[in-house]
């Protein structure tokens, strides 16, 4: 899942939140840059929904540049987020790994 809008990481983590509920076995990864990072920030409105998710797989990757240039790190997200060089290598690798695309 692709998530770069504040407005819609609750839409996101719900859309995730059945993916994980409904399809036995499934994977998600969201990967998460530019205004997406304010949703998903540690102590926000959407902290335990994403410790929920995070238990049932769901990964959160979060887009280095974007951290950089917010003045964040990943003390600002909680623990089970992980910080990748590149959202769009990221997204690109997972596509040719026969990854669907879903951008919330």
């Amino acid at each position: 899942m692709h998530l770069d809008e504040h407005e819609k990481a609750g839409l996101a983590l719900r859309s995730a939140k059945n993916l994980v509920t409904d399809l036995e076995g499934v994977e998600v990864e969201m990967v998460v840059h530019a205004d997406g990072v304010e949703g998903l920030r540690a102590g926000g409105p959407n902290t335990d929904l994403m410790g929920l998710l995070a238990g049932h797989g769901v990964r959160f990757v979060v887009y280095e540049d974007t951290l950089r240039s917010r003045s964040l790190s990943e003390k600002d997200f909680p623990g089970y987020g992980e910080v990748v060089g590149s959202a769009i290598v990221e997204l690109i690798v997972k596509q040719a790994g026969g990854w669907y695309y879903i951008r919330s």
